[in-house]
């Protein structure tokens, strides 16, 4: 069974990037990652997963969960890939169109396995078999580091069910030190994790909640869009909507936090430079 929460150290050799939700933008990440001069010996690049749909290079973007400096955590959209065609490997045929075609994996962005599978011939190509077993490993929760220094990197939100109905909307460390320790979670939390957009909902209607939410370590997340990135309740969303840049809209673009300077980069389709800018994150006391 994969883990559903990976821990790793500090990187005390390196510096620790992370990118919001790539959708198969991977030239806007290629671009991010020359600015910053990044070095596959010491840094790392973390992702809040949703690798793929919608953008120009989705197999390309799985493809570097085989580069060592690379760790995502699965989103919504690998999720619904895994759904799609997961069951089918082992025997390796595929299901007829009709299922395929009505799945939400192919409803949300997923037109481009086609290129990849041949349903008619029973084919899947070995680049996305290879790819797949990748996925298929992805946690639900990256911990990062100890003490002041830890983060999390998350696809959504920490959020409870019925979020209104507790002291503390959040899962905090020790909820996610539990998980850990058991290598398990209720399936309620893991669809949370995946899909939940209540804290970004604070943001549509005005009404903010704290920055910071004491007991929970900083979480970088992604899945809910927004122009710039936001931070409530320890969660900082880092989805800036990379794939909304293609049709000249700059309003949107793909964003890469760096941990070490607390800086943010920024770029789009359709625009050459590169933004950066200081994003200071509340941490707890």
């Amino acid at each position: 069974m994969p883990s559903i929460i990976k821990k790793l150290p500090a990187n005390i050799h390196g510096k620790d990037y992370v990118i919001g939700d790539l959708h198969g933008c991977l030239d806007l990440l290629e671009r991010l990652l020359q600015k910053v001069n990044f070095n596959a010996q010491h840094d790392r690049l973390f992702s809040v997963g949703d690798l793929i749909d919608r953008g120009p290079y989705p197999l390309s973007c799985l493809q570097l969960l085989h580069k060592p400096w690379f760790f995502a955590v699965k989103g919504n959209h690998e999720a619904m890939l895994l759904d799609c065609i997961t069951e089918y490997l082992p025997t390796n045929t595929l299901p007829n169109t009709t299922d395929f075609e009505d799945s939400d994996f192919i409803y949300n962005g997923g037109e481009w396995i086609y290129k990849w599978i041949n349903i008619e011939n029973q084919f899947i190509a070995t680049e996305l078999k290879d790819a797949l077993s990748a996925v298929f490993k992805l946690p639900l929760i990256y911990i990062v580091g100890t003490g002041e220094s830890r983060f999390h990197v998350i696809h959504a939100e920490l959020t409870k069910p019925n979020p209104f109905n507790h002291d503390e909307m959040v899962w905090l460390d020790s909820d996610i030190d539990q998980w850990y320790a058991e290598n398990s979670i209720t399936t309620e939390v893991e669809q949370r994790l995946l899909w939940s957009r209540s804290l970004m909902r604070f943001d549509a209607a005005g009404d903010y909640p704290a920055k910071v939410q004491k007991g929970l370590s900083t979480t970088f997340c992604g899945h809910s869009i927004t122009k710039t990135p936001k931070q409530f309740l320890s969660h900082v969303c880092l989805d800036t909507g990379a794939f909304m840049s293609m049709n000249g809209n700059t309003d949107f673009g793909l964003s890469l936090y760096d941990v070490k300077e607390s800086q943010c980069l920024s770029t789009a389709y359709h625009q050459e430079e590169i933004s950066v800018t200081n994003l200071f994150i509340e941490k707890i006391n």
